[in-house]
């Protein structure tokens, strides 16, 4: 997704979120990348659950609320959980009547330079227009795989 396919759904998590930032981009690019991989994949039901590793404290946090906005999966419908974590940021999407799981995993070596930027007293309008320029494929690590529906829905196979 190119800098200009992210202008409205950077705009709608704005309007969810209260302003703009790095963290929130990061957010709305990994639920825009799933539902760009979901949309592309046999399951057309895009993304039905996610969970989310995140350090529990701002401004890491705000990544919660561009994949809420993103994807549509909230707190509130229950099909967002979130787990704290030291310094990862990563999020595990799901869809919906299939055994499909996307990872995705933000850059530490980029999250490290968005905390060095702050420190300098980058803004956040000016770290948030970096993310949002920043190839995919250097801002995130993506795995794709293939889990036993039986062991999605959380039920034990015993018997053919």
């Amino acid at each position: 997704m190119n800098k200009k396919e992210l202008e409205t759904p950077i705009s709608d998590a704005v309007r969810l979120h209260g302003h703009l930032g790095p963290f929130l981009v990061i957010g709305v690019r990994m639920g825009a990348i799933a539902n760009r991989i979901f949309a592309s994949s046999s399951n057309k039901h895009g993304t039905s659950q996610v969970t989310v590793k995140v350090p529990l404290r701002t401004p890491y946090s705000c990544v919660l609320d561009g994949i809420q906005s993103t994807t549509k999966c909230t707190i509130g419908n229950q099909r967002l959980k979130v787990q704290d974590s030291p310094k990862e940021i990563t999020a595990q999407f799901r869809t919906q009547g299939s055994d499909e799981t996307l990872i995705i995993s933000a850059n530490p070596k980029i999250i490290g330079e968005i905390e060095n930027e702050f420190s300098r007293g980058t803004t956040n309008e000016e770290l948030a227009e970096k993310m949002a320029s920043e190839p995919e494929d250097q801002l995130f690590g993506l795995k794709r795989k293939q889990t036993p529906l039986h062991t999605v829905l959380g039920q034990a196979r015993t018997g053919p």
